[in-house]
């Protein structure tokens, strides 16, 4: 077994630096680091969208250094992790959005965790989306404070139930208004200390539901409802930066106060982005390039425009340099600090080729496959889809429409060597290992695992995301999970579950141990309305009774837990309590 992962059980930022959480100092800026969610380059105004009000951040714009060609990763969980550790995500295996490669391993350094060892109060308000049970939580990695959701979406925006350190609960209004009053909360409790802000908002990700009266207005300017669903939650989002910019105001503290403003991949519908190719999901510009502003007055220069090509990897080095802390140095980072860039004091800024890759990941994460990946140099964007190799000069063809990989072999085959180069370091110490989920729960305490590893036989009854189940159409078929148990000891176990016929059975096994439960109630629970603008793509949502199957002795190391279910059952998940 891994001694990280015990570490990280124990609590990894306890250990970052013995002895370093030093006494606040003043001189350290604050950081408020908001992060928008599927929203792309497009979507704002002050980028020529002029269907679209969006006040707050042109005002961020105005007042920032813009990273003009920042760039994430395709999709959700790859950006989160590699943006708070300043590693790729492949380094990380944060491969994909679910199935358990959303998770980032509890042994990696987050700038929470590096922020906090430097005397900051931190707080994360929002969706995580970076693993649900310990040590991977946002509690777990470096965030005193954490208000919202582990998923990748939320099914329900108003009055959502939220978590709040690790308590579900009750709130009132619609989910950005809330986050966004947490935030605000935190940032006046701590506003005569060093703070770090995260806000990784969920707007505008689907479910498509929205506010009212924006929904209106922009369904009376004709969008579709899906659209209008989208420009609804995107300004109610501009609304609620615009709060948080005026309670650092009031505060006075924005002289002394660094907000960066981001998005976590292009957007997840075909609207106005700018003539760039593609969305979310895509390789080509228009999937991973989006917004970034940096404001800090006083001390970056207002209206600056920063044209060399950077990534969510150089968030975590670049505020850190802002903040005179140091980086971690348990594992070499992958970003670079951007503040000369910022300051326009560079000389001689280094040609870099970023690097991506989509939809990483085989069966439980032991397969990676190279492609589909993608490189943007300072000059061009290569992609290989796999099946070939394309290749564009995006200071001629700025909307990818002309492949010159057979016109330029030699600089294709030159960044294919530089990408395969990379895919190999990149996946040095973790090729063909198997993702474990980790059990690090003490006496008493327990955790959920979703229905993830069908490897089984059982069939998803959805696309594998949040809320999603599994069924059993046969005898036989099973779900399995590998686990990581850091402490032997004996679980007690229950099936998150439906049943609509009796005398079926649902058997828990890990090894030799083994543990069964007969179903003798009916458990039918109708789906549960929601207020969507247009049909989920989503799976519906309803809630599942919690059905005890027993208690098993689980022994340390690697393991593999088997549960098995009859016809006419359906499992969203299991709990595990720790019993001793």
């Amino acid at each position: 077994m891994h001694t990280l992962v015990v570490l990280a059980c124990l609590g990894w930022a306890a250990l970052f630096s013995p002895g370093a959480a030093s006494a606040a100092t003043p001189a350290r800026p604050n950081v408020l680091l908001l992060l928008a969610d599927d929203m792309g380059w497009g979507d704002l105004q002050c980028h020529g969208n002029d269907k679209i009000s969006t006040p707050a951040l042109d005002r961020i714009r105005a007042q920032s250094v813009e990273l003009d060609h920042f760039y994430v990763s395709p999709s959700c969980s790859p950006t989160r992790s590699s943006l708070l550790s300043g590693r790729h995500h492949l380094r990380l295996r944060v491969l994909s959005t679910s199935d358990g490669l959303e998770v980032m391993h509890g042994d990696e350094t987050t700038l929470a965790e590096a922020l906090k060892a430097g005397g900051y109060a931190t707080g994360c308000f929002g969706k995580w989306h970076n693993g649900s049970n310990p040590p991977s939580t946002a509690r777990g990695q470096g965030f005193d404070e954490f208000l919202g959701f582990s998923g990748g979406f939320f099914s329900n925006y108003f009055d959502p139930t939220l978590e709040h350190n690790g308590a579900a609960t009750p709130t009132r209004g619609f989910i950005t208004d809330v986050l966004t009053d947490g935030a605000l909360r935190f940032i006046e409790q701590h506003s005569t200390r060093p703070f770090f802000c995260y806000v990784p908002f969920n707007a505008c990700h689907s479910p498509m539901q929205a506010p009212d009266a924006l929904f209106e207005k922009y369904s009376v300017l004709g969008f579709s409802p899906k659209d209008a669903a989208i420009y609804a939650m995107i300004e109610n989002l501009d609304q609620n930066i615009g709060r948080l910019l005026e309670k650092i105001d009031s505060l006075g503290i924005a002289e002394n106060t660094i907000v960066l403003f981001a998005s976590d991949n292009g957007p997840a519908s075909a609207r106005f982005n700018g003539g760039m190719r593609g969305q979310k999901g895509s390789l080509f510009e228009g999937g991973q390039r989006v917004p970034c502003f940096i404001r800090w007055p006083g001390k970056l220069t207002a209206g600056r425009r920063v044209t060399e090509i950077a990534q969510h990897i150089d968030i975590l080095p670049t505020l850190l340099d802002l903040a005179g802390l140091p980086a971690p140095n348990a594992r070499p980072l992958d970003g670079l600090s951007l503040v000369s860039l910022l300051k326009g004091t560079a000389t001689a800024w280094p040609p870099r080729t970023l690097f991506e890759i989509r939809g990483a990941g085989g069966k439980n994460g032991t397969v990676l496959p190279v492609f589909p990946g993608t490189a943007r140099t300072p000059t061009h964007r290569w992609v290989h889809d796999g099946q070939k190799a394309l290749l564009f000069d995006l200071r001629n063809d700025p909307g990818e429409t002309h492949n010159i990989a057979e016109n330029a072999p030699e600089l294709a085959a030159q960044i294919q060597a530089d990408y395969l180069a990379w895919f190999r370091s990149a996946t040095a110490e973790t090729h063909g290992q198997i993702q474990r989920f980790p059990i690090c729960l003490t006496e008493g305490t327990t955790l959920f695992i979703p229905e993830s590893d069908r490897s089984g036989g059982a069939r998803l009854f959805g696309r594998g995301w949040d809320y999603d189940w599994a069924v059993f159409p046969k005898p036989g078929l099973s779900l399995l999970w590998n686990l990581e148990v850091p402490v032997a000891g004996r679980y007690e176990l229950s099936a998150l579950h439906t049943a609509r016929t009796l005398g079926g059975q649902i058997m828990a096994r890990v090894g030799s141990n083994q543990t069964s439960v007969k179903i003798t109630a009916v458990v039918d629970p109708p789906v549960i309305p929601r207020p969507e603008r247009i049909p989920r793509w989503e799976v519906p949502e309803k809630v599942f009774a919690p059905l005890p199957i027993g208690i098993l002795e689980i022994p340390r190391g690697a393991q593999r837990l088997e549960l098995t279910a009859d016809p006419g059952t359906e499992i969203q998940g299991l709990t595990l309590k720790r019993l001793q």
